[in-house]
């Protein structure tokens, strides 16, 4: 009887596989050998030139979800200088991160590879050999540059140490007037700054994480005062559609809804450092030779789902997130592109729009190059982000429907987007085709993986073990530095 049910759930995940090739083009696995560059002429041709000599700054702004960006169309002002910035840059309306925590989402934008390939979770770095963003714009002749206000984005847990120079916790210390202000976007500013200075004329790729808007809002009396007291903009509290376990990631969380106007203070503190960086790039007269890329690494839940911060949800409130991208002189300014993106898809956009060669096997991401100039209307049918829980969760994101698969095998949620943007009603049984095609979407993107989620399918499914990989080993010091941040709700 066990074998029997055993050719059973074989059988049924071979159909759903099956189903899969049939229907969804965008997903397969790369050949080996170097990935093929974006055919030139036209706007392609346009934008390698705007690159070339140009230099490249990717600013995170840490758990920013994209509905409470103006420029995503949010009532408030909270994102003034991206709001500007956004009228002389291309946007990308339905852009999605590929976990829901910062140092998984980090590892995932910086090798181009989903969560459940690179494995760098927990206390795992990265697989020795891993080609990373750094190593490919390195390659092109840039100066690298880490600035990192988050320490799970950050050498220390084996994330971003292909970078030739970095500005972690340490050094950001050394510049703070006081230890709690360690992480302020003024002290990041002022590391940027001073790299600046010490690399006059240099082409160089920077990548900076700030703090903002992540928890615990420590931002200045001014944009605290600004919304303090205001009641949230189209907010609603909503249930589970299963009887998850759900702990609080701290034990005492700012009360709603005061903390969403503790949150869009804070994100616009984040946005003010935007433009703090765009004036240095002005009077240094640079800006119109940069790269400019401002993206998250996540967004934030605030009980939408039940669940609260970040880590847990895979809503559009939690993998939802900003991206805008200005090309040197303003290229394709005002430009809106509705297609479906990940933060996997910036390491092969970059590197072709440098016509940089990468090698294609381990390069999960598709350049967005053909977005760009206009000779494709989208890259991938779907997007997947990954987040934790007990059990935890998978999105399947397509433009039109989103798939909720946990890692049980047996729950899954479905939402018509069109219908129920919010996604309150989960509508699994009575779009059963729908649930299934999306199904099999996620069992042929399993299989691609190099440990494939099949649990997330299959109650019964085995999962293989985790390569080896050298530990992140810290020293005392180091335990005791990031159980200090850890305390003031910084670290995750």
């Amino acid at each position: 009887m066990q074998a029997i049910r055993s050719r059973r759930r074989l059988w049924w995940l071979s159909a759903i596989i099956a189903a899969g090739l049939a229907t969804v083009g965008a997903l397969h696995l790369r050949s080996a050998g170097s990935a093929p560059l974006t055919k030139g002429g036209g706007t392609v041709d346009t934008l390698r030139s705007s690159a070339a000599g140009a230099s490249i700054i990717i600013l995170v702004m840490d758990a920013a979800r994209a509905d409470h960006v103006g420029c995503y169309g949010y009532p408030r002002d909270t994102t003034p200088n991206l709001d500007r910035l956004a009228g002389s840059s291309v946007l990308f309306e339905r852009h999605f991160s590929q976990s829901a925590e910062t140092k998984s989402s980090t590892a995932c934008l910086l090798t181009s590879q989903y969560p459940d390939t690179n494995l760098a979770d927990g206390p795992r770095a990265l697989i020795p050999g891993t080609f990373t963003l750094e190593t490919g714009i390195r390659r092109a002749g840039f100066r690298t540059l880490l600035i990192s206000s988050n320490l799970k984005a950050s050498p220390l847990y084996g994330i971003g140490s292909d970078f030739q120079d970095s500005v972690g916790d340490r050094q950001l210390e050394a510049l703070a007037e006081k230890w709690e202000e360690r992480y302020a976007p003024t002290v990041a500013l002022r590391a940027f700054r001073k790299w600046l200075a010490d690399h006059p004329g240099e082409r160089f790729f920077a990548y900076i994480h700030l703090a903002p808007p992540h928890y615990p809002y420590g931002q200045p009396a001014e944009f605290t005062k600004r919304f303090a007291g205001l009641k949230p903009v189209s907010f609603q509290p909503g249930g589970l559609p299963f009887p998850e376990s759900m702990p609080l990631p701290f034990p005492t969380p700012p009360k709603l809804p005061e903390w969403i106007n503790l949150y869009d203070a804070n994100l616009r503190y984040s946005d003010w450092a935007l433009g703090e960086l765009v004036a240095l790039l002005r009077q240094k007269g640079v800006l119109d030779k940069t790269l400019l890329i401002v993206t998250a690494d996540h967004g934030e839940a605030f009980g939408e789902h039940a669940h609260v911060w970040h880590g847990r949800s895979v809503h559009d409130e939690a993998c939802h997130i900003p991206l805008v991208i200005r090309f040197p002189g303003g290229q394709l300014a005002g430009k809106r592109i509705p297609a479906l993106s990940e933060s996997i898809d910036i390491l092969p956009t970059l590197l072709d729009l440098l016509a940089a060669r990468y090698p294609a096997e381990g390069v999960q991401g598709r350049s967005l190059l053909p977005l760009l100039a206009g000779s494709r209307t989208s890259v991938s049918d779907y997007v997947f982000c990954r987040g934790g829980g007990n059990p935890s969760k998978y999105l399947v994101r397509s433009k039109d429907y989103a798939l909720v698969l946990y890692s049980n095998g047996r729950w899954r949620a479905l939402y018509d987007l069109k219908k129920d943007p919010g996604e309150r009603t989960n509508v699994a049984d009575a779009n059963r085709a729908v649930a299934d095609s999306m199904a099999a979407a996620f069992a042929l993107f399993a299989r691609q993986q190099r440990r494939p989620p099949l649990d997330f399918l299959d109650p019964k499914a085995v999962m293989p073990p985790l390569p080896e990989v050298p530990e992140i080993r810290m020293t005392p010091e180091d335990r005791a530095r990031v159980k200090r941040i850890a305390d003031l709700g910084y670290v995750r």
